[in-house]
């Protein structure tokens, strides 16, 4: 199955974690619905099968991977069937002009808090999703070995090195982080949210990057990746940027 396979490749990117973690999460999902109708994944019939896929067509591709891998076990009947889904992904393109000029902002003003001016940055200028984002601890933050004015981020599977402008940007956001209360110790993650240890929620990140003008849809990431793609190897994309192979194909 992919998941060993992505296992047996070393440790596992922060991109590769939350793949896995959504598989996991449709797994058990379409189980418990299984469960409430009486059934197991064992005994399941298609009619059961298809109610779910019905009512979670985004899922579509996450359980007939699932569904595949359990009949190759003898954890499922062998006749449980999903189509594979139509790709029906938004590829629009935000403009580089619009794009570069909105990061430059965000880079820019300080009437914009310091958490957006950052994360508005790493999804217009490295393709970066708000589900990565609020994943990010202070210990993902890398210090270039020869350069004091540029530091790191471990997206992927090699350090992607962030322009200086940002990467001071990146440093006051982990100098500025709220303390947990009673401990006094700084919250871990690079954007903490309300609740003690843990980071802001993607969705809430990503209401208030829309909020500064930054595209709630793929149109900056799209932009900020094919524009990365234009200068070197897509390999090297997927490599930076934390991608699957196959996406950064794409």
């Amino acid at each position: 199955m992919a998941h060993r396979q992505i296992h047996q490749r070393g440790s596992l990117t922060i991109g590769t974690r939350t793949y896995l973690k959504n598989h996991l999460r449709v797994a058990r999902q379409l189980c418990l619905h299984l469960r409430g109708h009486r059934s197991s994944l064992g005994t399941c019939l298609q009619p059961l099968v298809d109610r779910w896929v019905a009512a979670h067509r985004v899922r579509q591709g996450e359980v007939r991977r699932f569904l595949t891998w359990a009949a190759a076990h003898q954890l499922a009947p062998k006749h449980l069937a999903v189509s594979a889904l139509a790709n029906c992904e938004d590829r629009s393109i935000m403009s580089d002009r619009d794009r570069v000029v909105l990061a430059h902002r965000l880079e820019t003003d300080e009437s914009i808090t310091l958490p957006v001016r950052v994360s508005g940055c790493l999804v217009l200028q490295y393709g970066q999703h708000c589900t990565r984002l609020v994943a990010l601890k202070a210990d993902d933050v890398l210090d270039h070995p020869s350069d004091p004015a540029v530091c790191g981020l471990k997206v992927g599977r090699d350090p992607l090195w962030l322009r200086p402008r940002l990467s001071a940007l990146v440093r006051r956001v982990i100098d500025e982080r709220r303390p947990i209360a009673a401990t006094h110790l700084p919250n871990p993650y690079l954007f903490p949210g309300r609740r003690p240890g843990q980071p802001i929620s993607a969705s809430t990140l990503a209401r208030r990057l829309a909020a500064h003008g930054v595209p709630a849809a793929r149109l900056a990431r799209n932009g900020a990746i094919l524009a990365m793609v234009d200068n070197i190897h897509w390999k090297l994309v997927a490599d930076l940027l934390g991608l699957a192979d196959q996406t950064a194909y794409q």
